[in-house]
């Protein structure tokens, strides 16, 4: 596994990898510490951060209507 990116966004963390299948993963940590892996794969490391991106836009939607 290659990191290729990692961005801190409202207290999430957006991590992107590439694998050895030289396909590309996020996974998104919470403020908590808790990771957060998804099953999708990209071909790109800049199609993996946006759906990345998406994703913690949505959590962050979550948690603001949550507390």
């Amino acid at each position: 596994m290659t990191i290729q990116n990692i961005i801190g966004i409202n207290g999430y963390t957006l991590l992107v990898y590439r694998t050895l299948d030289k396909l590309y993963h996020f996974s998104i940590i919470d403020f908590s510490g808790i990771a957060f892996n998804f099953d999708s794969i990209f071909l790109t490391a800049e199609e993996a951060n946006v759906k990345g991106r998406a994703a913690v836009e949505i959590a962050c939607e979550f948690d603001h209507n949550l507390y």
